[in-house]
């Protein structure tokens, strides 16, 4: 118990001192109330919209959004990066193709998914998808090519056969740049979601929802879908990377917890 309250302490004092500093700023009335609320006016809109359903419902569109998109990058930019580590002549083909289009911000290609098509959820999902893939190929292909030349030929010397060598090598040594670049996939999916909701027409969302706020100035909703934005992204790393690192890597040695 002492450890888990030392734990939920340290999380939580980087929020405390910024909700205080936050507090400070709107007491002092440097901004004007409506543009900069008080943390209890946003505290009350934040309930008031969870209890009449509207943080569900555009919560539940963008989280539908969040989880295709992100599911469609990690397949491809896992497999395609695997492959580009593997073979030369994939490496040749589709490195400088990656190389290219990473730096390219995901909005760029936003007019294209629109007239390619159409507006609605299937553009924004494919958007995503494709936005996020980049930093995973990427990160998935340095740490197959990470994979020390000493470690496959002791498995090549011990008879592993070309299955045995994947999995029982190739792919623990380069789960940690897989996990690196799943997790910079999934931030470039949040950033890039965010805005496609407003400019693809989605019926609702959280950047719907907040893109809709701004046009009535209110600023509390704003904060309040900004609030489930973080609250997901910190659940989502708590629940999934962590895990997941902690059952892999961890568990083998690889990093420390």
């Amino acid at each position: 118990m002492r450890r888990l309250a030392g734990e939920a302490l340290a999380l939580s004092a980087p929020f405390l001192v910024l909700a205080a500093v936050w507090e400070a700023v709107a007491l002092a009335g440097v901004f004007p109330a409506k543009l900069f609320p008080p943390l209890e006016t946003v505290l009350v809109t934040f309930v008031r919209l969870v209890f009449n359903g509207i943080i569900w419902a555009n919560t539940e569109g963008t989280l539908l959004r969040l989880v295709l998109g992100f599911l469609l990058a990690a397949i491809v930019g896992v497999a395609l990066g695997i492959l580009m580590g593997r073979f030369r002549v994939m490496e040749d083909v589709f490195l400088p193709a990656v190389s290219f289009a990473y730096p390219i911000p995901g909005l760029a290609y936003a007019p294209l998914f629109v007239l390619w098509f159409g507006l609605g959820n299937t553009p924004a999902i494919l958007l995503v998808g494709a936005a996020s893939s980049f930093i995973i190929i990427l990160n998935t292909w340095k740490g197959v090519k990470a994979v020390k030349p000493v470690w496959l030929r002791a498995a090549e010397v011990m008879g592993a056969g070309e299955r045995q060598m994947f999995w029982k090598v190739i792919m623990p040594a380069a789960l940690p740049y897989i996990l690196t670049g799943l997790r910079l996939g999934l931030a470039q999916a949040w950033r890039i979601l965010v805005a496609v909701e407003m400019l693809m027409a989605v019926d609702r969302g959280l950047g719907w929802m907040i893109f809709g706020a701004r046009q009535f100035l209110e600023t509390d909703v704003m904060l309040s879908g900004i609030a489930v934005i973080g609250l997901m992204g910190v659940l989502l790393e708590k629940q999934v990377f962590e895990r997941l690192e902690r059952y892999t890597v961890v568990r083998w040695g690889m990093l420390t917890a």
